[in-house]
């Protein structure tokens, strides 16, 4: 009877500290901003002398599966032929890009490639409120 009395209680309390505990927040799984880096900064800017080392490099089309290999080798070069005021100038945009805003036409790529996703996030959210 003791035993009976001990696992109805036992119930109680478990089931009483499930419904009550502390209940979390839901994160965005989307991020609407972004930490810009020198690095990404200077692909911005030299964007088609990348693509264009890439191609003469290695022969791969831009967009091609393969090109993706070639990728860090050719922005890792393009950096290393920048003079070290460039570099600066990069680092100084790639904080304020990140403080503020990236010019509109950064920003207007980014909506090109990413505004679908942001707004199917966006519309989930809300139907769930």
């Amino acid at each position: 009877m003791l035993i009976y009395h001990l696992s109805i209680n036992a119930q109680m309390y478990k089931t009483w500290l499930f419904n009550n505990k502390k209940k979390k927040e839901r994160k965005d799984m989307i991020k609407y901003g972004r930490k810009w880096t020198p690095r990404m900064v200077i692909y911005q800017q030299n964007w088609e002398e990348v693509l264009k080392r890439i191609e003469d490099e290695s022969g791969e089309k831009p967009g091609a599966p393969g090109m993706f290999k070639h990728y860090q080798v050719a922005v890792k070069r393009v950096m290393a032929e920048l003079d070290e005021n460039k570099l600066e100038k990069a680092k100084e945009t790639a904080e304020e890009w990140s403080n503020n805003f990236p010019p509109p036409k950064v920003q207007a790529q980014v909506a090109q490639k990413k505004g679908l996703a942001y707004m199917e996030h966006f519309l989930k959210e809300m139907w769930r409120q």
